[in-house]
């Protein structure tokens, strides 16, 4: 076996081994490419996958639910706050 080896690359000269090196190094990922790219919906189709659009968030696009979805983040960073600053107090009396 290894003397077909011998026989195959010995026949070789340097200038046909890297036209075949440059050729395998730029068909390797062409084809690839190709492969991936083909009908991707039946290769690479997981259900599940993706979320559901109804459970995304919705991006508020009036204004009306624009100033509703700040008032409501603005009411949230307050509540937070006040919990913030309460266990604060709770921990400033633990330590005196």
């Amino acid at each position: 076996m290894s003397s077909f080896y011998r026989k195959f690359i010995g026949g070789l000269s340097r200038k046909q081994l890297e036209t075949a090196k440059i050729g395998f190094y730029l068909l390797t990922p062409i084809s690839i490419m190709y492969y991936t790219g083909l009908d991707t919906d039946q290769k690479f189709n997981i259900p599940g996958f993706w979320p559901d659009p109804a459970t995304l968030n919705q991006i508020p696009k009036e204004p009306y639910e624009i100033q509703a979805e700040i008032a409501r983040i603005r009411r949230e960073r307050a509540e937070k706050r006040k919990r913030l600053e309460e266990r604060a107090k709770m921990l400033e009396e633990e330590h005196e």
